[in-house]
């Protein structure tokens, strides 16, 4: 009878060990990232609002999207590409106020903030950069 205990209680350990691992490794995946961060941006001498939303789409991938204010004006913008690994981010996006502009971000995050640069420059020429400058999130 004890060593049917036993045998249950290890049963038991076991189980709640896959479980937990399986949970990792959905985390893993990107769900640790859907929500909502807001923050701040700074650069050019000017700063405002930042806020980023991950989500998972239809097709089970990960979609982001910002809302940036500025004394100049607000915008919203869906990420065109983006790319989170390793508690990295890696994307880009249209700039609504000039649609010849194209806003390239990246960041590193841990389990409640998030920091990282973005750079504005001419669609499709990465390295002419017409300003950049650093933003800070924390997931909501």
């Amino acid at each position: 009878m004890r060593l049917h205990k036993v045998a249950v209680s290890v049963l038991l350990l076991v189980s709640v060990w896959a479980a937990l691992q399986i949970g990792v490794a959905l985390a893993a995946d990107g769900d640790q990232y859907v929500g909502i961060w807001k923050g701040t941006w700074e650069g050019a001498g000017a700063g405002g609002r930042f806020d980023m939303t991950f989500a998972r789409g239809s097709d089970g991938k990960i979609e982001a999207s910002v809302s940036v204010g500025s004394e100049m004006g607000d915008y919203n913008a869906k990420f065109s590409t983006v790319t989170l690994a390793a508690e990295k981010l890696k994307g880009a996006y249209d700039f609504p106020p000039d649609p010849q502009g194209e806003v390239t971000i990246a960041g590193s995050f841990d389990a409640k903030n998030a920091t990282g640069t973005w750079s504005l420059a001419a669609k499709g020429q990465p390295g002419g950069q017409a300003i950049a400058g650093t933003w800070k999130v924390t997931k909501r």
